[in-house]
């Protein structure tokens, strides 16, 4: 008796019995061979190499109770009997029920939603959820939008050569009741429907407990959620919760952007132009205001067009970053309508997107996304894109500020500032700097986190490791980093004056 569980589990006991109306009927003797479904438990043509567990020879139980070393298993074998010609067998014997008990959870496992009927065209706001997570689990949060209640097509054969259909023999379109109803040799398959309803996208997990922006395409009638899990024995992760922010109707029914330039070189100071265009059809009240959100740092925003002419505008910065700003402007209520917007910035990794929203700041309604498009004819980037260049320095552009620098209390000068930037970093890593005399003793030693490719600033307030303000006179500091490309260090002098 062969069992494949599917997938290895980690398996602690097994029980089998006979009917509970003939006891008499036990397997007086059988060995139980047990693999965890590895490769590396085949051998070199695939076949599975089985362990021997445990060999019985006299068993009188009825229902055998076997407690399991825990141990990861995925084939079971039960072999009546034992080696050679005589089995020790009765001549009536049973294995009604076999159970295998485990703890832990299965490898893959996937939530999914029929589509969500909101009820008319609605704009998509941000998405929230709670999660817990063990090391070494996985969860994949993912959604997609479309038009009708049906994400998918339903083919059927026709048995006119290789010839599929979306239509049943009555002409009518395939769902899915009717889809089933066809006889399996009918069935010629079922793909997305990526003509009405968008392909899934995906969210960074950490982001959903403050809510990320959905970025399937909006404003849209129908959203479906998918929610994938992948675990390892005993590290698994749920989803305790999951919302979302929609409003109808929208405050326009779409809107297309495109940022130039989209090549720049890296970390320095470049001017953008953002341009939109909106489509805006009757009973819709138009917006006034336009979100900007990105990992670029805006450094100043110098100039609002509407239609090529210069209006007044205010800006309300979001954040203490300079990387999202709501920028207010007369309402604009006019069908296509070219709204631009100029503003300088400096980009510090390749591909950095440039997301914009329009809102209406005199309701609560959702603000509406913009999408990559050809908002100005004759422009060819249609990308909210940027990249930047992949070779160059890692660490450009250092600067180390005031220096000299006088820590004597008085507020003035009293920390000297080493600021630069990371650039072609893919995660989080760690700088050191080591600040030195001239005769080369430690002074102090400085640490600081780097999150992907940004700036970082790092200061030194004229304090050695013993606590002590450093006597005047000059310092030597080494700045080191370990970037995906390998080590990067950079050598200067400080002053301390008084």
């Amino acid at each position: 008796m062969f069992f494949d569980l599917g997938a290895p589990f980690l398996v602690e006991r097994i029980r089998f019995m006979t009917r509970a109306d003939h006891p008499e009927n036990q397997m007086r003797r059988y060995i139980l061979f047990l693999n965890d479904g590895t490769e590396a438990s085949k051998d070199r043509v695939g076949n599975i190499i089985w362990s021997r567990y445990r060999e019985e020879i006299d068993n009188l139980d009825s229902v055998v109770d076997l407690d399991i070393e825990p141990q990861m298993v995925r084939h079971i074998y039960v072999r009546p009997g034992g080696i050679g010609t005589n089995n020790g067998l009765s001549d009536t014997w049973e294995v009604a029920e076999m159970q295998v008990f485990g703890r832990g959870f299965v490898p893959t496992a996937e939530y999914l939603s029929e589509p969500i009927d909101l009820g008319a065209s609605s704009t998509l706001g941000k998405i929230h959820w709670g999660w817990q997570l063990d090391p070494g689990g996985q969860i994949i949060i993912q959604t997609r939008t479309g038009t009708d209640d049906q994400p998918y097509v339903y083919w059927r054969i026709t048995g006119i050569g290789d010839e599929l259909s979306t239509l049943d023999e009555r002409g009518r379109p395939l769902t899915r009741a009717r889809y089933e109803q066809l006889k399996p040799n009918q069935r010629g398959g079922i793909t997305d429907d990526l003509t009405d309803w968008s392909p899934w996208q995906t969210y960074e997990l950490e982001l959903g407990a403050t809510g990320t922006q959905i970025l399937s395409p909006s404003p849209s009638s129908h959203i479906q959620l998918r929610i994938q899990f992948s675990s390892a024995a005993l590290a698994g992760g749920q989803v305790d919760s999951l919302y979302f922010e929609y409003s109808q109707p929208p405050v326009v029914t779409s809107a297309v952007g495109e940022i130039s330039p989209t090549d720049v070189a890296a970390a320095s100071l470049t001017s953008f132009t953002y341009a939109v265009r909106a489509r805006i059809e009757g009973g819709q009240t138009g917006f006034n205001a336009m979100r900007l959100q990105t990992s670029a740092l805006v450094d100043s925003i110098t100039d609002v067009r509407v239609d090529r002419e210069v209006v007044e505008y205010s800006i309300e910065p979001q954040d203490s970053l300079g990387q999202e700003y709501l920028i207010h402007f007369p309402r604009i209520v006019q069908d296509q309508s070219l709204l631009e917007i100029d503003f300088d910035a400096r980009v510090f990794r390749y591909g950095t997107p440039f997301d914009g929203a329009l809102l209406d700041t005199s309701t609560d309604d959702v603000p509406l996304a913009i999408s990559a498009g050809d908002a100005v004819p004759g422009t060819l980037s249609d990308e909210l894109v940027v990249r930047t260049s992949l070779t160059g320095d890692i660490l450009p552009n250092l600067s180390v500020e005031p220096n000299p620098f006088t820590p004597n209390g008085d507020g003035i000068n009293d920390r000297v500032r080493l600021t630069s930037a990371v650039l072609r970093l893919t995660g989080q890593t760690q700088v050191d700097v080591q600040i030195f005399d001239l005769a080369g003793r430690l002074v102090r030693r400085l640490e600081d986190v780097v999150e992907g490719s940004s700036p970082f600033t790092i200061e030194w307030d004229g304090i050695d490791g013993a606590g002590k303000l450093s006597p005047p006179g000059l310092y030597v500091f080494r700045l080191v980093l370990d970037a995906d490309a390998g080590t990067e260090s950079r050598v200067g002098q400080v002053a301390v004056v008084y």
